[in-house]
């Protein structure tokens, strides 16, 4: 690294007299200082003077001031470099194993490699990375210190005579290690791309599986891989070829709900190979990083408080905890769920009530303030009718409602709830129908209110956790088509044909969906009368009103 003083020599002119130096080096020798912290170390180390003499960044400039700046860039990129952390695990005067933190940028470690071999007094000009890790993971990098052993390494890199190691924390359950049965191209999951599994892992090994609420669980495995390896490759067969993502926030993996902030979730532990020139083998192995058991502590830690909770729930209600059935939903078990600090029923045959859902109540109520005489509202897709329900215990007695739903079995439960939730049950009619045969309808509504299904089936497998709480949901109350846009085209349909001119239309929406619903239903006269965020803060509901 070449030791450059950069020399910058001024006078002060009258038009900058009276100007406080630091902020006239910042503004007119940007390029040569670069920021403002080298610009204050600088002034540290005495390299900016006037008149001869080191001054305070604080300085102000007269007119005839000598201004000189001897910049020593060199000291700047040593700090950089010291500041990078390469953590050595083997070394000879041939090569070195080194490790690389997750979160390095690895051109930029590359050159730390360089900067601290060279302070060792190394006499070539360079060394060579042998193998790369992508800046959000971790592991050992294989470094050669001559030529002749970078010859040699890379030969046997690219002949697959390294063996390497990488461990991964992933989605759900892995059920074997067979590497065909694994990996296989999902028919819900769409890529251009041919990835030979075989070709990329050589073995997987096990080494634990942790119950979570978020993944059902996470697998803790163990690869050994070919090489050259490529992360990207080794992800995107995660991603599109099995149902365990890898945990990460990186392209094709897929993060964990409440530990999105921990990184990539795979390092390289161990690599094994001939030394070049001493013909003996070097086996170095390291262990995991310390974030793969907070992620693992912290969802078992989770999972237990949550099961602790559930099984005191069932014993307050009689009922043996032993009884429930593997991954059984609470709710379905106790036969009831609170929604707006109310009680309903529920069975299989409709979907568990959110407490993100409450929101569309609140909103029809803001919507209807104040309450018109005997306003009418239409709830479709009711389900236990707990949207429409709520909404008719918080208004006066001459609003009433239609909840519709296609399932009979779910109307039935509906119809339960009205009866032991309002004290006139007649407030609720409850019919069997498709939304689709809603323009025979004869009557008109003030507000139309729906939870419709959003979720699209080939994103959700990605969400372990998710799908294994879908799997004892009704499908037709979840899934929807058009990339989950559906039923939003078909309400925007039938609206116009059983609202009255200045009903409302209040809506659910999925998490990132509430812009694109916005435009489908803005496009065709209609106006976003209001939002409103769940209390996670998200954007959940949505309030449109006839333009």
């Amino acid at each position: 690294m070449s030791n450059t003083i950069i020399h910058l020599k001024i006078t002060i002119s009258e038009e900058f007299n009276n100007q406080r130096i630091r902020k006239f080096l910042l503004q007119h020798y940007r390029d040569i200082i670069q920021s403002k912290e080298n610009l204050h170390r600088s002034f540290g180390r005495k390299e900016i003077l006037v008149n001869g003499t080191p001054v305070e960044e604080t300085r102000f400039l007269k007119t005839g001031d000598f201004v000189e700046v001897k910049y020593n860039k060199s000291i700047e990129e040593s700090e950089k470099m010291n500041a990078i952390p390469v953590r050595v695990c083997y070394e000879d005067k041939h090569l070195a194993v080194v490790w690389k933190p997750s979160g390095q940028n690895f051109i930029m470690f590359e050159k730390a490699i360089q900067f601290k071999m060279a302070l060792k007094g190394l006499q070539e000009e360079k060394v060579w990375c042998i193998n790369d890790i992508q800046k959000a993971a971790s592991g050992l990098i294989i470094v050669a210190k001559t030529k002749q052993a970078h010859q040699s390494l890379v030969e046997q890199y690219k002949q697959d005579k390294i063996d390497v190691i990488m461990r991964v924390l992933c989605h759900g359950s892995v059920a074997t290690t067979d590497i065909p049965s694994l990996f296989s191209l999902r028919k819900d999951h769409h890529t251009t791309e041919h990835i030979v599994p075989k070709e990329i892992v050589k073995s997987i090994h096990i080494i634990s599986q942790t119950p979570s609420n978020n993944a059902q669980f996470i697998t803790r495995l163990d690869l050994s891989l070919h090489t050259p390896l490529s992360s990207t490759q080794l992800r995107k067969l995660f991603y599109f070829y099995s149902p365990n993502p890898i945990i990460g926030n990186s392209e094709f993996t897929y993060p964990l709900k409440v530990n999105k902030d921990k990184g990539l979730c795979a390092s390289l532990l161990s690599v094994s190979f001939m030394h070049p020139i001493l013909q003996t083998q070097v086996n170095i192995a390291e262990q995991e990083p310390a974030k793969f058991n907070v992620v693992c502590d912290r969802e078992a830690r989770f999972y237990q408080k949550k099961l602790d909770r559930e099984q005191e729930q069932l014993k307050k209600a009689n009922m043996d905890p032993k009884e429930r059935k593997e991954g059984q939903l609470l709710a379905y078990v106790l036969g009831h769920k609170e929604f707006c600090g109310h009680t309903f029923k529920i069975t299989q045959d409709c979907l568990i009530p959110r407490p993100s859902s409450e929101t569309l109540v609140h909103a029809t109520l803001h919507a209807l303030h104040p309450c018109p005489d005997h306003a009418r509202i239409i709830d479709i897709g009711t389900g236990s009718g707990n949207l429409l329900i709520s909404i008719l215990k918080e208004l006066p007695s001459s609003v009433t409602g239609v909840g519709i739903d296609i399932s009979q079995a779910a109307l039935s439960i509906a119809r339960e709830n009205s009866k032991s939730l309002l004290m006139d049950e007649s407030r609720a009619t409850w019919r069997v129908q498709d939304m689709n045969t809603l323009s025979e309808f004869k009557e008109v509504f003030d507000v139309l209110v729906c939870n419709p299904p959003y979720l699209v089936e080939t994103k959700s497998v990605k969400k372990r956790g998710e799908l294994n709480t879908f799997e004892h949901e009704p499908p037709e109350a979840l899934f929807a088509k058009e990339d989950g846009y559906e039923w939003y085209y078909s309400l925007r349909r039938l609206a116009p044909m059983i609202l009255k001119k200045d009903g409302y239309v209040v809506l659910e929406c999925g998490k990132g969906m509430m812009r694109k619903v916005s435009g489908i239903w803005c496009q065709e006269g209609w106006q976003q009368h209001a939002t409103y965020k769940d209390p996670q803060g998200w954007d959940r509901c949505l309030v449109l009103k006839k333009s």
